[in-house]
């Protein structure tokens, strides 16, 4: 098994999501997968988040001449976690070949100690059949407006 850690740094405050890449076989033994080109790194949707939503999300993704042609859900899923699914795999760029057919399963949990702040959340990428999205709960913060009694 073969595994790099990367670290990523995004503009504004300093935040770091950290994501692992597998090489190990497809998630499928006997399916066949595309060599995927490109895609972007999905984060945990952030009203899932807030709200604690977990689940797994399984597409069904279908690839001609390197684009994603089809997407569709296998089975019932958490919208605040199939739609930005959906969105992301659409994305996905690949080899250029025949007409293929496969699954892709996105995993979101939220593990950990609570926090005050959201913190990043730890992307697995076993590309392209599994993408995992771990975050830690955090407590969110209540916002106060003044009460003028005038």
């Amino acid at each position: 098994m073969f595994k790099h850690m990367l670290w990523f740094l995004f503009a504004g405050p300093i935040a770091f999501i950290q994501f692992a890449v597998s090489s190990e076989a497809p998630c499928s033994a006997g399916a066949r997968y595309p060599e995927l080109l490109r895609g972007e790194i999905p984060l945990y949707p952030p009203i899932a988040r807030s709200a604690h939503i977990t689940g797994t999300v399984v597409i069904e993704v279908t690839v001609e001449r390197g684009s994603v042609t089809g997407a569709r859900l296998t089975s019932e899923s958490n919208p605040y976690l199939a739609n930005p699914s959906l969105a992301n795999v659409k994305a996905w760029q690949f080899q250029p070949e025949d007409r293929t057919t496969f699954l892709v399963e996105y995993v979101y949990q939220i593990r950990g100690e609570e926090t005050l702040l959201p913190e990043n959340p730890r992307v697995e990428l076993d590309l392209p059949c599994r993408v995992k999205v771990t975050a830690s709960p955090f407590k969110p913060t209540e916002t106060y407006g003044s009460t003028d009694s005038n």
